[in-house]
Parts: structure tokens; C-alpha cells; sequence
């Protein structure tokens, strides 16, 4: 699969696996070793205010679309983060555990 462009990405809408729109995606975190996408973030909940990351792996490009392998409630219920800086080791592995990958 061709590495996306970031900024395609940036600019795409997400959809969750039972096709249900989650919304703008926020962030594409790159793994600092090869530049490819890992993590995305998409604010969700009220007034769209937390930022909750979803996994990279598994994710579709389709045009302005973004079709992610987990459905809304997994991605809501996922670890609460901060999303301005980058991931610290320790929370990518709390994202993995979590997401199971």
C-alpha cells in the first residue's frame, strides 16, 4: 500500500467500521522511524472538545474519506490522552494494549 500524503489525511473525514461518521481528523502522528502514519486523532463528544486517538493500521483512504478498522464506541472508550504533543512511549503502548495490536 502507497504511503499516504499527510496531508491528505489531515484533511479527511473519518468513518468508523459500522460506517458511522466520527468526524474531522484532527492530528496524523508519524512514527519517528519511518515517517509513516501510526496514529490519528478525531475530537469526539460534546461539542467535540477530547481528542481520541485511533490506529493508523487498517485505516482506507477513499477520496476526502477515512474508513478506520474500530467502531465509535472502542474509539470513544479509549485511553484519555493528550494529543498536542507527541506520544510518549509509554502512552503508545497503553494505545496498543488497549486497541490490541
Amino acid at each position: 500500500m502507497a504511503q499516504p500524503d499527510i496531508q491528505e489525511l489531515q484533511q479527511a473525514t473519518a468513518w468508523d467500521a459500522d460506517g458511522e461518521k466520527l468526524g474531522e481528523v484532527s492530528q496524523v502522528h508519524l512514527d519517528a522511524r519511518t515517517g509513516e502514519p501510526v496514529w490519528l486523532t478525531v475530537p469526539l463528544g460534546l461539542f467535540n472538545t477530547r481528542e481520541h486517538f485511533i490506529p493508523y493500521q487498517g485505516a482506507r483512504l477513499d477520496g476526502g474519506d477515512l474508513h478506520v478498522a474500530y467502531t465509535k464506541d472502542k474509539i470513544t472508550d479509549a485511553p484519555d490522552l493528550e494529543a498536542a504533543s507527541e506520544l510518549t512511549d509509554e502512552q503508545m503502548a497503553t494505545l496498543r494494549e488497549y486497541y490490541g495490536l
